[in-house]
């Protein structure tokens, strides 16, 4: 069924047409507000709110554009119009964070079984948390420019801004987190001493990683080894692969077509 024929009969109350649309983009969704936000639970929670617009609003998609390119624009204004996270509060800077690299706290070695899990899981905490020092204009300039490789014009209409504006905001972007981390990133640059593997009884002593509960490496739809690039940011946050949403929105979609919320 293509997608004009989705879109019409989610408009017409077809539970399982709009099912398949809104699956369509979700986890696509859902990974930008991780990146975005950091915290699963953020993430999760801002991923309900964003379909919940996108279905509500279904009526108003004219197809100028592509359908995701136009759920992307409804997730990146909800995202950047938040208001502060937890995490945006402590007012995370680059040099702040600097220090923290340089600080271990707990012995460097760990060697239990988990021991692969438990860095992947520092790698890509550690990464995502970069992004938090970068400004929300910056942040999901990157996020789409660089992660995600969504060309500039697109880009440009999902963050209702021009080509040239936007191709800005990545480049300063890149060159901000690229200083960062040839300073202190020792994937990013071997010169450097930290290793992730050797931040990880500082990141469970700290909380940052909670065995029990991990907030990224369980979760990883894919984890792509051969795509880390050396001196590469794209390569070092492509690596991440995919994140799953462990949140189901059957309930809210229910609701919504019970409500008539949806209907022409």
């Amino acid at each position: 069924m293509s997608e004009e024929e989705l879109i019409n009969k989610s408009l017409n109350g077809d539970r399982k047409s709009l099912e398949q649309l809104i699956n369509s983009v979700r986890d696509s969704i859902f990974n930008i507000a991780l990146r975005f936000l950091y915290s699963r639970e953020d993430a999760e929670d801002a991923t309900q709110e964003i379909l919940i617009k996108i279905v509500t609003n279904l009526s108003k998609f004219k197809a100028e554009s592509k359908f995701k390119t136009w759920t992307y624009r409804i997730a990146t204004n909800y995202l950047t119009n938040l208001k502060k996270t937890k995490f945006e509060q402590k007012n995370i800077s680059f040099d702040f964070y600097a220090n923290d690299l340089k600080t271990f706290s707990a012995p460097k070695d760990y060697n239990l079984p988990d021991k692969d899990l438990l860095e992947k899981e520092m790698k890509t905490s550690c990464t995502l948390a970069m992004l938090q020092c970068l400004n929300r204009e910056h942040r999901i300039a990157f996020i789409l420019g660089s992660i995600l490789k969504i060309k500039s014009n697109i880009s440009a209409e999902i963050t209702n801004t021009s080509p040239s504006n936007f191709r800005k905001r990545v480049e300063k972007s890149r060159k901000l987190l690229g200083n960062f981390m040839n300073n202190n990133c020792g994937v990013y640059n071997p010169k450097n001493p930290c290793r992730c593997n050797t931040r990880v009884n500082t990141g469970i002593k700290c909380g940052r990683i909670k065995k029990g509960n991990l907030q990224f490496s369980n979760d990883l739809k894919t984890y792509n080894e051969e795509m880390e690039e050396l001196h590469s940011l794209s390569g070092i946050y492509q690596n991440h692969g995919s994140f799953e949403s462990k949140s189901s929105f059957n309930t809210q979609l229910n609701q919504l077509i019970a409500s008539k919320k949806i209907m022409k």
